[in-house]
């Protein structure tokens, strides 16, 4: 009887009797030491190792907008001590906004311990943690443990195991940082962290994140954008809700991945940085803040959006696609006014289809990249590619090469110039794919507002869009007035439509130019070679009759043809991490030739400097990105006023993917290029200037500034 009762006391006593394993209903908790014998007097470290159940989390020494650190406390024989608590690396969880630091699945808390220099017998230690742990909800959990350590005249190591996860626990901790560091505070009182890493390849570096050691004097809920420059880290803060002056030392661990010859390689440092009185960043970190990201409502991003689509059709890098229209007007000329209409809404109903489309893929992408651009699909060289093919197939078709009932296999581009609806309809398609490189007035605000919201207002804007490219064309075909202002069919229409393949050839010569700048000059291989191919496919198909001998063998060798022609796509890197060339200059597809590129470092220079800055974010696939740069921003006349106004000019190349001029983008709201930024002397917001530019508006905005000096 005695028995069962101190088995049910001490079944509900639980952790209240000390162990080396304290288990919970979300946490399993161990003591553990990385010696089996202790020496006296000698130190040796213990570790808290917890596991958590799936999706919960602990928390970090700071633990961020909320939550609890873990706490050790400590019952040791007098003459012993125990050490803070070493802490690895956090993680940042964000859950609703809020952003808290600490550790998933399982983490290792060390602890360094120093037995009395007069022990004998066993050393035992005795410990009390407790810790919050989370998923939707937040537990306190506790535990008591206790390990008893033999001591001897010489320290003996555990085994094998329990090293390998003391070497694991400790490649968890931020090493020293290699670096110094200091940081600044804005007239705003926002605090810049400048790490001096100089020689990082900006290319080399991503995900960078601070966490500061302390809550307080840094805001955890705002986002940090990164600046990696060859001159080193830049990091602009928000300040935190501490009522106190900032500190004299900014501590907290830097984390950061590198590509490697080995593969990404995630590193945490130990950071100190001290304030730099004299560093006075300027108050560019967030232009979100300095200028406004633009908030539109629902309703003016509809109307926005339906204006932009409207303008698109005037846009320069929409002329392959009026190419295709004035075609298909010509088309319309000898209809019935019924078979017009039904032109009409099939045009209609394949740019809304492609913009439905391209909805659906932006949502997709969001909800697993968490971002994505207008036009993004052409930093892409793969995607260059197969457009050039298009391109080229198209205007192979306008110049009555071939046919569709040709029955070029593989080919459904040759859908665009079949009569009736399913032609018209194509043509919509088509369009849409060409044009999104651009963005025209209106638009900018309009993307900006899509691509940052919920599904069904992204959905509502593209289609918006969608209709107003659509609605010239849908005008013409439901208007008799319109019609009859039509030239009447004839043999001009063969002329015309033979006519119109040239600006299809000039925009494949286009798209594998810009090939060229996204892979170097072996672009130029794949494009052409795959344009033999498929003209010989073509030229296969064509000849002889389809009863002819020999039929399948060449239908089969065509086939074969224009794989081998798509087999070039593999060849192809789809990845660029940067515009950067591989030695590390600017792209070939943009000239800097009096710019500098663009960093956020070197603009909040500038800036802080009093310079005036203009900005160009560019890339070569934007038509009206490479019209501007002619007729405004590179005239000798406007070169001669940057120069007379001592302007700071940067570009930034968006042709490939670029993390930094992407966040900038995101930050005001914009979803492509082109985007110009300039600011005044000393002025404290940049202005956003009209993505169609002339010279005399560059001028005026240069005169300006003349103006003052005198």
């Amino acid at each position: 009887m005695s028995r069962l009762l101190v088995l049910l006391l001490v079944l509900l006593a639980g952790p209240a009797f000390a162990q080396a394993v304290v288990t919970t209903d979300n946490v399993r908790s161990e003591l553990v030491s990385e010696v089996a014998t202790v020496k006296p007097g000698e130190p040796f470290w213990v570790g808290l190792r917890q596991t958590m159940r799936p999706k919960w989390h602990t928390y970090w020494k700071n633990p961020g907008d909320s939550g609890l650190p873990t706490e050790i406390t400590w019952k040791l024989p007098e003459g012993a001590k125990a050490d803070p608590i070493v802490w690895p690396a956090p993680a940042l969880f964000d859950i609703g906004g809020i952003v808290n630091y600490g550790f998933k699945d399982e983490s290792v808390l060390l602890v360094r311990i120093t037995p009395p220099a007069g022990l004998t017998g066993p050393l035992t230690l005795a410990a009390e943690a407790n810790w919050l742990v989370c998923e939707d909800v937040c537990i306190p959990e506790e535990g008591k443990f206790e390990l008893v350590l033999p001591s001897g005249p010489a320290a003996t190591p555990a085994p094998p195991a329990t090293l390998t996860l003391f070497e694991q626990a400790r490649r968890a901790v931020p090493t020293p940082s290699p670096w110094s560091a200091r940081y600044g505070l804005s007239k705003s009182g926002d605090p810049t962290l400048l790490v001096e890493a100089r020689g990082l390849k900006p290319d080399a570096v991503s995900n960078v994140y601070f966490f500061p050691a302390e809550w307080g004097p840094v805001a955890t809920m705002a986002k940090q954008s990164a600046t990696v420059t060859p001159e080193g880290i830049r990091i602009p803060l928000k300040r935190g809700d501490a009522k106190t002056t900032m500190p004299a030392n900014l501590a907290g661990t830097l984390v950061l991945t590198e590509k490697t010859a080995d593969g990404n390689v995630k590193q945490a440092f130990d950071l100190s940085a001290n304030l730099d009185p004299a560093f006075v960043p300027a108050a560019t970190a967030s232009l979100a803040n300095a200028l406004g990201a633009e908030q539109l409502s629902l309703m003016q991003a509809l109307l926005f959006a339906l204006l932009g689509g409207l303008i698109l059709n005037l846009m320069p890098c929409v002329f392959p696609v009026l190419a295709m229209k004035a075609a298909a007007f010509a088309r319309l000329a000898g209809h019935e006014r019924n078979e017009m209409r039904r032109d009409g809404l099939a045009y209609t109903a394949g740019v809304l289809a492609s913009f439905a489309a391209m909805a659906g893929i932006v949502i997709a992408i969001r909800s697993t990249a968490g971002e994505v651009n207008w036009g993004f699909q052409f930093q892409s060289p793969v995607f260059s590619l197969l457009i050039a093919y298009l391109f080229f197939v198209v205007g192979l078709n306008l110049s009555g090469v071939f046919e569709v009932g040709s029955r070029l296999a593989g080919v459904g581009q040759g859908l665009v110039s079949r009569g009736g609806t399913t032609g018209a309809f194509f043509t919509g398609v088509l369009a849409v794919i060409v044009a999104t490189p651009c963005t025209a007035p209106f638009m900018a605000a309009a993307l900006g507002f899509a691509l940052s919201q919920p599904a069904p207002a992204t959905i509502a804007v593209l289609l918006a869009m969608g209709l107003g490219l659509a609605l010239p064309y849908l005008a013409l075909s439901m208007t008799p007035a319109l019609q009859r202002l039509m030239p009447r069919p004839g043999p001009w229409m063969d002329r015309l439509r033979q006519f119109l393949a040239f600006p299809m050839y000039a925009s494949a010569v286009w798209m594998i130019w810009v090939l060229t700048q996204q892979t170097g000059a072996d672009g130029v291989l794949y494009a052409l070679g795959g344009m033999i191919l498929i003209a010989f496919a073509i030229w296969l198909l064509r000849i002889g009759t389809a009863e002819s001998a020999g039929t399948w063998a060449r239908r089969g060798l065509a086939a074969g043809a224009v794989l081998l022609a798509f087999a070039a796509t593999l060849k192809l890197d789809d990845s660029p991490a940067t515009a950067a060339s591989a030695s590390g200059g600017p792209a070939a597809g943009v000239s800097f030739e009096g710019w500098e590129r663009f960093s956020r470092a070197r603009m909040a220079e500038a800036v802080a400097a009093g310079k005036p800055v203009f900005v160009d974010f560019t890339a070569a696939w934007c038509i009206t990105c490479l019209v501007n740069e002619r007729v405004a921003l590179e005239t000798p006349a406007s070169r001669k006023a940057f120069e007379q106004a001592d302007v700071v000019k940067l570009k930034g190349d968006w042709t490939n993917r670029d993390a930094e001029i992407t966040g900038v983008l995101k930050e005001l709201g914009r979803a492509g290029v082109p985007l110009y930024l300039f600011w005044a002397p000393r002025a404290d917001r940049p202005k956003i200037l009209p993505q169609v530019l002339t010279e005399s508006l560059i001028l005026s905005e240069l005169s300006s500034i003349q103006q003052a000096k005198r």
